[in-house]
């Protein structure tokens, strides 16, 4: 429950601090003193976002803060699941900075809006006077009847599994896509890619072929040089070698005059072993020329067939066919590979549906348990607030398909007065009627959850006296699971609070400021005494208060 609420620099508000307690407490004021602005405050350290519009100045910061005593209520989960750490007596704190950035903390740990907002949820409800737009929403009664079923969990796990389920067919369907796509390919691809391996490429080859291609075809000129070269090189007593042979002769017989004639002997003498290297690899290259016409052909057949095999799969090298090679043969194995994928996903889609079913089941099954006794519940609550003859219809039927409340669909009827049709609740309630619907169902709710607080924000709006203090008893025994704290302009509601607190409005140096404060015992007869007679408060106002706080 909120033990304490602080605000500073918001709206009206200068600086307020005041404390709550255990039980019902009632918040009272006259219109536009500024009680809704308690509530726009305490939603701002639930995660609600600011409008600037609101910081009282804008050259200060604005900050909330409010304390929780979460002792009895479970919440340890909640704090660990987001992270946070969990006290008994837990602080909620929403800092608005002058240059309009915000600043979340619980218990000292920065936050994100929507972890506050989602922690918040576990703590306080808050009822405003413009939710009656809930009873039109299918959302609302699956969350009514999963709350009373004690299933809030099972169906979240549901919707979990649905949420995967509709991942895994949505991968289905992409792979089922690509299956198709390679599949139109397949035996194309597959006769490429055996055509691609049968010509057995070398990355290489092309240039040698090449190569050796236009040495054939020019093998003529080819010998004629090599049988010059020959020549030049050891025929005769003007060849190459003889006049090398000479030179190292000569610097035989000057060396042992001189070392430097020994080195360039040494280095002649290389150069004829060099020459005796060069002679043998031009006589080798005769092979290569020799008997051309039959290589040539051998040669120009093996050209071909790449030449084609390029100009077919639109590349210019040995390199480019042999990568088109492979990702052939890596799309063929990724048709198999997808194959195998989608025949797994089958089998996984299936046992998820198999689950889904079961756990749809099990939902339906709990929700039409509960659906008399809610039906009754709330037809007996209305009828001790006033509507004698209001009737509910709740039709629980199997959806078309999963969805996030399981595998059905509800439609929600009512009737506010005997032998009149039933219908969609916003299509027959008045607002003040509205109001008690949401109040009973509030109350039938407070039986099932484990929530610290509820409050609500004029829910008596339209509702007479004495139906006002049938409304205030009701939320009186509510405050006996949770502290329920409500905004009220009834005095027969304000005097069934165990505490009450008066807003209003102070003026000071032409600047008006809104306060709150806990009212004595004597206060409160005055306040209830005012909101009976209006500003002129009569004797007989002030005993009738009395009577309504004793």
């Amino acid at each position: 429950m909120i033990t304490k609420l602080s605000v500073k620099n918001f709206a009206l508000i200068d600086f307020i601090e005041i404390n709550f307690y255990d039980g019902f407490s009632t918040i009272t004021g006259d219109t536009g003193s500024g009680k809704s602005i308690l509530l726009s405050a305490l939603s701002l350290i639930l995660g609600n976002r600011i409008n600037h519009g609101a910081i009282k100045d804008v050259d200060l910061k604005c900050v909330v803060e409010a304390d929780f005593n979460l002792k009895k209520f479970d919440l340890e989960g909640v704090f660990k699941n987001n992270n946070l750490d969990y006290f008994d007596n837990s602080i909620f704190r929403r800092e608005i900075l002058p240059n309009g950035k915000s600043r979340s903390f619980i218990n000292d740990t920065p936050t994100n809006l929507e972890t506050m907002r989602l922690v918040g949820t576990k703590i306080i409800d808050i009822h405003t006077q413009h939710e009656s737009f809930k009873l039109s929403k299918n959302k609302f009664f699956f969350s009514l009847l999963d709350d009373i079923s004690e299933q809030k969990n099972i169906v979240q796990n549901f919707t979990h599994n649905l949420s995967v389920f509709n991942d895994l067919k949505i991968q289905l369907e992409k792979l089922e896509r690509l299956n198709t796509s390679l599949q139109n390919d397949f035996d194309y691809n597959t006769y490429l890619l055996y055509e691609l391996e049968n010509v057995k490429l070398d990355p290489e080859e092309q240039i040698f072929l090449e190569n050796d291609l236009k040495i054939l075809k020019n093998s003529e000129e080819i010998l004629s040089s090599i049988n010059e070269m020959e020549f030049l090189l050891h025929e005769g007593d003007n060849s190459i070698e003889n006049q090398i042979r000479r030179l190292n002769s000569i610097l035989h017989k000057t060396s042992k005059f001189s070392d430097k004639h020994i080195q360039i002997s040494t280095r002649v003498e290389g150069l004829l072993f060099e020459i005796e290297d060069i002679k043998d690899e031009i006589l080798n290259s005769v092979d290569e020329v020799e008997g051309g016409s039959k290589k040539i052909s051998e040669i120009e057949s093996r050209l071909n067939l790449i030449y084609t095999l390029q100009k077919k799969h639109s590349v210019n090298s040995v390199d480019e066919l042999i990568a088109v090679r492979n990702r052939l043969k890596s799309n063929l194995l990724k048709n198999k590979s997808v194959v195998i994928d989608i025949d797994k996903l089958k089998n996984e889609i299936s046992a998820k549906n198999s689950l889904l079913n079961e756990q749809s089941k099990k939902i339906t099954k709990s929700r039409n348990k509960v659906i008399p006794n809610l039906k009754s519940n709330l037809e007996i609550i209305l009828a001790d607030l006033g509507m004698d003859n209001a009737k509910f219809k709740f039709i629980l039927k199997k959806s078309e398909s999963y969805n996030v409340y399981g595998g059905d669909d509800i439609e929600v009827l009512f009737s506010a007065n005997r032998g009149h049709n039933y219908r969609s609740i916003l299509d027959v309630a008045s607002g003040g009627e509205l109001s008690r619907i949401l109040i009973a169902i509030k109350s039938i709710l407070a039986q099932h959850l484990n929530l610290p607080t509820m409050i609500f924000d004029e829910i008596d709006s339209g509702i007479s006296g004495e139906i006002s203090s049938s409304m205030a008893n009701l939320m009186l025994k509510m405050s006996k699971k949770m502290q329920i704290i409500s905004i009220t302009h009834l005095a027969q509601v304000a005097a069934k609070g165990q505490n009450q607190y008066n807003v209003f409005k102070k003026q000071k140096s032409n600047k008006i400021s809104t306060h709150i404060k806990k009212l004595s015992e004597s206060e409160r007869i005055e306040e209830i005494a005012k909101m009976l007679s209006g500003d002129e408060i009569s004797l007989s106002a002030i005993n009738h208060a009395k009577e309504l706080l004793n």
